[in-house]
């Protein structure tokens, strides 16, 4: 599985980042003379050396798990999703509590009532300081961009057509139709621009999609669609093989 399918919260650069500071904390736990762990593990006899590998996994889970919630619906119902994560936060806490009482009693020998109940508190705690917490305002930070293309995409498309410049809305655009080397503009007006269906794409917002290889309809303005066509704004738009599956998931979703 390639990393940038791994989450969609994050961008394909991001994701690089964040397996760098992940790989760089999970050795840092495991240098003996850093002591960087708290709690009854510690880090000067190797004991992290398993227990380290899946707690880094849990969290992983717990921060993108929790800010993907909190992205998805923080300007809906923020207390909603602090719920859902909240939960998370506790299963994955209990989760490598449990596993860590096991290690703990297989590797030293020794395991009490009240060093179990440190273990579990300590996990809740821990994760929910350095791993919680951090992943709310993550995902705060990435509802917030979220929004930018929302805003942007109200901005005018700018053609170019001769000694002529267009003004286009994006909003009363249907659709764009590649005809030989020119690109026609379906709006209130048709308008006739030289260029390619590719460099018609790169102008128009995110709620523009390909449908066939000679068309891009705007999903907003999309009033059906079948197996093989799309109603748009009264135009009927083949849907090619190559864009089905894509963009019939959009659509359904």
């Amino acid at each position: 599985m390639k990393l940038n399918n791994l989450f969609p919260i994050l961008s394909a650069k991001e994701k690089k980042v964040h397996a760098i500071i992940w790989l760089v904390g999970l050795i840092m736990i495991n240098i003996p003379d850093w002591r960087v762990t708290m709690g009854p593990f510690h880090s000067d006899d190797y004991s992290l050396l398993i227990p380290s590998f899946y707690g880094v996994i849990l969290n992983i889970y717990l921060f993108y798990n929790s800010s993907t919630h909190i992205r998805d619906n923080a300007r809906e119902d923020l207390s909603k999703a602090l719920k859902k994560s909240s939960i998370t936060l506790l299963k994955v806490s209990l989760i490598e509590a449990v596993l860590d009482i096991i290690f703990y009693a297989l590797f030293y020998w020794s395991l009490s009532k009240e060093l179990s109940l440190e273990i579990l508190w300590g996990q809740i705690l821990m994760n929910g300081i350095f791993f919680y917490l951090p992943s709310i305002m993550f995902g705060l930070i990435k509802a917030w961009q979220k929004e930018e293309p929302e805003k942007q995409s109200e901005a005018k498309i700018i053609l170019k057509d001769g000694a002529q410049t267009i003004h286009l809305n994006p909003n009363e655009l249907t659709h764009v139709k590649s005809n030989g080397n020119y690109c026609i503009y379906h709006a209130e007006k048709k308008h006739l621009i030289r260029q390619s269906l590719s460099q018609a794409e790169v102008l128009l917002p995110h709620y523009f999609a390909r449908s066939h290889k000679s068309f891009i309809v705007n999903l907003r303005m999309v009033e059906k669609h079948t197996y093989n066509d799309l109603i748009v704004g009264g135009f009927i738009i083949p849907i090619g093989r190559k864009y089905r599956k894509e963009l019939k998931a959009i659509l359904d979703s």
